[in-house]
């Protein structure tokens, strides 16, 4: 399991990003990205989950039900320099109490009320992340890209790099 502050620093990482690339493989085996907005509030729970709504209709609710739950999440801020890659297991909910917790007005221009029978819940169980957080600042990346560029000798920026299993 995680520790707390792997978890804690990932959450910060993702929280306001918000936008997600969704990656899963097709029947033929091909992979297939689509957005989606991810609607954990707060935090992420104990279990690594984050959670998207979707309709009954989309491909990944047929790729997880048939099997296919392998999925990956990517999240990138480019304006701060961060990067985010989550492997995760995914199922599908119907659970009226956790769709009323996760509904807001974004939802409601995509569906005729949480009631809407084509509602779902995509739940996306983290089990490992990986990221990568430039920490220098816009003005240091560019003094040393300027430098590499004069002297012919590549100075890194300095960054956060770390994999994690969840």
């Amino acid at each position: 399991m995680i520790d707390n502050q792997d978890r804690e620093k990932l959450w910060e990482l993702i929280k306001e990003i918000r936008f997600s690339m969704i990656s899963h493989s097709t029947e033929s085996q091909e992979i297939h990205a689509q957005p989606m907005t991810m609607l954990n509030s707060e935090r992420m729970n104990e279990s690594q989950n984050l959670y998207f709504i979707l309709k009954n209709t989309n491909d990944l609710v047929n790729a997880i039900e048939s099997g296919r739950n392998q999925i990956g999440l990517s999240f990138a801020k480019p304006s701060d320099s961060i990067y985010v890659s989550i492997s995760a297991h995914a199922h599908i909910s119907t659970n009226s109490a956790l769709i009323d917790e996760l509904w807001n007005s974004s939802a409601e221009n995509w569906f005729e009320g949480r009631d809407d029978p084509s509602v779902r819940v995509l739940v996306a169980e983290a089990i490992s992340a990986e990221y990568w957080n430039i920490t220098d600042n816009k003005m240091t990346q560019l003094f040393k890209v300027m430098k590499g560029s004069l002297t012919g000798k590549t100075d890194e920026p300095h960054a956060e790099h770390k994999k994690m299993n969840l």
